[in-house]
C-alpha cells in the first residue's frame, strides 16, 4: 500500500468571478410539451424547442436577467451550432470502453458551452381572453456533478403585456436570493472542488491490469492503489470516493477537483473539467509503461482508458 500525503492541492480562487450560466428549458418540461427528437420521444430536441417563439423569448429574458446580476452567459443557440461538429466525437464515445461510454444531448451542450451552472426553465402560460399569466420555475443545477443548488416558483398577473414582461414580473421576486443561491455553490465549488466522476477502464494493449503489482517510491502494491494515490495528491483536499473496483474497471465518484489549473503554456491560469484535471495522470502512468486515452461525458465525467505504449 502506498503511503498518502495529508495535504493536497489547494484550489485557486478569484475573489468574486462569477460561474458562467447556460439557460436551457427544462428536460421534463421539453418532453411534456413535445420537443422531443422523431425516433426517439424521450429524448429533448434542442433545436426544436428553440423554434417556438415562446421558449426562445423566455431563455433570451431570463439570460437578460442573469446577465444584469453579472453571470456570464454562454447562449444555448451558439452551444446547439457548435455541436454541428460533433459527429467524430459521437462515433467515439459509442465504440470505445466496449459500448459503455454514452453522452446525451444534454451532457454534449453542457461540454461544448463549458458553463458552470445551468438554469433550467419550465413555465405555462394561461390565457384570458386577451390577457395572459405565467406560472414560472426554475432550478439551478451544477453542471458538473448535476446536482440541483436552487428552485424556485413564480406567477405573473393575468396582463396583456408580451410574455417577456410578464416572464421578469414572475421571477424578480426571487431572483435575489436564486441568484445568492448560485453564488454561494460556486465559492464553495471555488474553495473545496468541483465534484465529479472518473472511471478507469483497461484496453487489451495494457501491460498490466488494476490488481498488477507495481513498485513506486520504494513500496510496492497493485495499480489501483498507485492511481488511489494521485487521487490523492491532487484532489482538493483528497477528497474522493472509490465506487467499484475490479481487474479492469476501477470507478472514483465525488471526486473533488480544483476549479482552476495553469494552461500548459504561458502557465496562465484556466478553468478545469474533469478530463483537464485527470490528463496529467498521462505523465504518472508512463513510469509504468502505460498509455492514456480520455473521453469526456459533459465536464463532470471523464472515462480513462489504459493501454501500452
Amino acid at each position: 500500500m502506498f503511503a498518502m500525503s495529508a495535504t493536497a492541492q489547494e484550489s485557486t480562487t478569484k475573489g468574486a468571478q462569477k460561474p458562467v450560466i447556460m439557460v436551457v428549458p427544462e428536460k421534463a418540461w421539453c418532453i411534456n410539451n413535445g420537443f422531443t427528437q422523431d425516433s426517439n420521444p424521450k429524448a429533448v430536441d434542442y433545436e426544436k424547442a428553440l423554434l417556438n417563439d415562446d421558449v426562445l423569448n423566455v431563455i433570451t429574458k431570463m439570460g437578460g436577467i442573469m446577465e444584469e446580476r453579472g453571470y456570464p452567459l454562454k447562449l444555448l443557440r451558439a452551444a446547439l451550432d457548435d455541436l454541428q461538429n460533433e459527429a467524430a466525437m459521437d462515433i467515439a464515445l459509442v465504440s470505445k470502453a466496449d459500448g459503455e461510454i454514452q453522452e446525451d444531448d444534454l451532457d454534449k451542450l453542457i461540454r461544448v458551452a463549458n458553463a458552470d451552472i445551468l438554469v433550467n426553465i419550465a413555465f405555462t402560460r394561461t390565457t384570458y381572453g386577451p390577457r395572459n399569466m405565467v406560472e414560472f420555475r426554475v432550478t439551478s443545477v451544477d453542471a458538473a456533478s448535476a446536482k440541483q443548488i436552487g428552485g424556485e416558483t413564480g406567477r405573473s398577473s393575468a396582463s396583456g403585456a408580451p410574455i417577456s414582461a410578464l416572464l421578469e414580473e414572475a421571477v424578480l421576486g426571487f431572483m435575489d436570493n436564486f441568484s445568492g443561491s448560485i453564488q454561494r455553490h460556486f465559492e464553495d465549488v471555488a474553495n473545496n472542488g468541483r465534484e465529479g466522476s472518473i472511471i478507469f477502464k483497461i484496453a487489451s494493449d495494457c501491460p498490466l491490469n488494476f490488481e498488477s503489482d507495481v513498485t513506486l517510491n520504494g513500496e510496492t502494491g497493485e495499480l489501483a492503489e498507485a492511481i488511489e494515490y494521485w487521487m490523492n495528491e491532487n484532489t482538493v483536499n483528497g477528497q474522493f470516493t472509490q465506487n467499484g473496483k475490479s481487474r479492469v474497471r476501477l470507478a472514483f465518484e465525488q471526486v473533488r477537483f480544483p476549479l482552476f489549473g495553469k494552461s500548459k503554456f504561458g502557465g496562465k491560469a484556466k478553468a478545469l473539467n474533469a478530463e483537464g484535471f485527470i490528463k496529467p495522470i498521462t505523465s504518472f502512468l508512463s513510469q509504468f509503461d502505460i498509455s492514456v486515452a480520455t473521453t469526456p461525458v459533459g465536464i463532470g465525467k471523464v472515462y480513462v482508458v489504459l493501454g501500452g505504449k
